[in-house]
């Protein structure tokens, strides 16, 4: 996933420099355009306004920080007479990638004066103090309406400074950094997996008994698995690999017919070592031709594997 990091730079350098250190480490690609680390793709064909433009037409999500600094207008490059951070919120919310502004605390604090005495340019503020630095008010005032869709959001977070913007950026994107620190889980081979079989024991007339198994087949152990079949919960310590605990569980053989065909929902939740908690949704197919009950087969079908994220709240390293 690409994150473009808009801001005005030199004033800012170093809390973009830990914002971008934030996405790496949590496995997401931010996009800098005053970064040698940055995946920032450089256009020798065009000028820098419009590299950065189209670095932001090919990012998944849009941040915009803003703290004292509007930056230079564009006016004299053939752009619009506004800075390049603004041109860059314009061209995101046009092209309707996800943007999320922050800003700091004190400019909000000057934005309401401003907007109480009726924008007025006469105000003596405490940190938009440059009249120029003040179109930031404007930027704003855009923002406070926009409605584009289902992609975009008129809300603004405040922040004092890199601690507690990087604390908002955890919970904005915790969906995304969950997803990222599960494929590296997957991609490293760190988990377990976990499958759920069984077979026929016997019948009578009312009843087919079965044995239903957990199997871990991956090579992580499976810490605290809990199955969730039909209204029971089966819950085990732990399983390491190629370990299968069983238990007996019976059905109601069909009335009619000499067929049983019938899925089971499956739901499986467990932890690895390093705390990181899953759930599998699944379903069991139990198929059996009642009059030859040789012919069996019990097939399990994953159907959604979802992160929840690890006990100790920490993104994997």
């Amino acid at each position: 996933m690409r994150v473009f990091i808009s801001s005005t730079c030199y004033d800012l350098i170093d809390l973009r420099a830990e914002v971008e250190s934030f996405f790496q480490q949590a496995g997401v690609t931010p996009i800098l355009s005053d970064s040698l680390t940055s995946e920032f793709q450089v256009m020798p064909d065009r000028n820098s306004v419009e590299t950065c433009l189209a670095n932001v037409r090919t990012s998944d999500a849009f941040i915009i920080i803003l703290s004292n600094r509007y930056g230079p207008s564009l006016a004299n490059a053939g752009f619009a007479d506004i800075s390049a951070t603004h041109l860059e919120y314009r061209e995101a919310v046009h092209r309707q990638i996800p943007t999320r502004m922050y800003v700091r605390d004190r400019l909000e604090a000057d934005y309401n004066i401003w907007r109480k005495n009726h924008a007025s340019h006469d105000l003596q503020l405490a940190w938009c103090k440059d009249t120029k630095d003040r179109k930031l008010f404007e930027l704003l005032e855009e923002h406070r309406p926009l409605e584009q869709g289902k992609q975009q959001t008129n809300w603004y977070w405040l922040f004092r400074d890199s601690v507690e913007l990087k604390q908002r950026l955890a919970l904005d994107f915790k969906e995304t950094f969950t997803r990222v620190a599960a494929d590296r889980l997957f991609g490293a081979g760190r988990l377990p997996h976990l499958e759920v079989g069984g077979r026929i024991t016997g019948r009578d007339s009312q009843w087919i008994q079965m044995e239903i198994h957990v199997r871990n087949i991956g090579k992580a152990v499976a810490v605290t698995p809990e199955l969730q079949f039909e209204d029971r919960t089966y819950q085990f310590s732990s399983l390491a690999e190629q370990e299968k605990p069983t238990f007996h569980w019976q059905c109601l053989a069909p009335r009619t017919g000499s067929i049983l065909n019938q899925a089971v929902p499956t739901r499986l939740n467990y932890s690895t070592l390093e705390g990181h908690k899953f759930v599998d949704e699944g379903s069991l197919t139990i198929y059996c031709e009642l009059r030859t009950p040789e012919h069996l087969m019990v097939r399990y079908a994953l159907k959604k594997r979802q992160y929840l994220g690890c006990h100790t709240e920490m993104l994997l390293a």
